[in-house]
């Protein structure tokens, strides 16, 4: 691969990723430690300094109705972007940071403001599947976000039911997924037609499914997958 000074940021990550298939795929669903290709994914998820993920958690507090100091869980936070966000915007009673990678974790418990949260037991990593996640009760969390996640979550049924399980009546789920996902390794990136997205969370119970309007431009540009849990 090579490239201009010209050359956009946009194309370099996307180009990137395609060529370096799926090695590189595998790792942007979970960096490893101590990794060449490790590294390069988390770079390349930290590119545009999480905007697109920033910009998903302040569409909630328009378009959808959280409660007061609500319980929050998200899938993959990361480098930390969207749940920095969703602690300053929505003031959560509680947060359950899912985080597969062992590299993103040791990132986030070193964060202050992060280890500070930890510290009062508001905010706790877990590094667990999120297809079985016995630490938080049923019916217990109001919402749950996960951008560039439910692509990975084979079956996603399972994930889907074990979501449904630990929502409230009238808990939410928000998927934010990039259009760029569905042009990636399709053994890693597995769930991105976002029809059949929607139609398994139907068949999990979720109502008031719906895709919102695309939002951002280029390699940021996403788009809202959304659900509820029946009262």
């Amino acid at each position: 691969l090579t490239f201009s000074a010209d050359t956009p940021l946009c194309e370099i990550q996307y180009l990137t990723i395609l060529k370096m298939g799926s090695a590189l795929a595998k790792q942007l669903r979970s960096p490893s430690e101590g990794n060449c290709l490790g590294w390069m994914a988390q770079k390349i998820m930290a590119m545009g300094n999480g905007s697109d993920s920033i910009d998903a958690v302040s569409l909630i507090k328009t378009t959808m109705t959280i409660a007061d100091k609500p319980v929050i869980v998200e899938l993959g936070p990361g480098a930390g972007y969207a749940l920095r966000e969703l602690f300053s915007s929505l003031g959560p009673s509680k947060a359950y940071a899912i985080e597969i990678s062992n590299a993103f974790r040791k990132g986030l418990a070193a964060d202050k403001e992060f280890a500070s949260l930890i510290d009062s037991g508001v905010l706790s990593l877990h590094g667990d599947d999120a297809r079985n996640l016995p630490f938080i009760p049923d019916n217990s969390v109001d919402l749950i976000f996960g951008f560039n996640v439910i692509y990975f979550l084979d079956p996603l049924d399972d994930y889907l039911k074990e979501m449904n399980r630990i929502l409230k009546p009238g808990g939410q789920i928000n998927f934010g997924v990039k259009p760029m996902a569905k042009t990636l390794e399709k053994t890693v990136y597995i769930n991105t037609d976002w029809d059949v997205c929607l139609d398994r969370m139907r068949s999990v119970g979720f109502v008031d499914v719906k895709q919102g309007e695309k939002r951002l431009e280029e390699s940021l540009a996403y788009i809202p997958l959304t659900g509820t849990k029946p009262q």
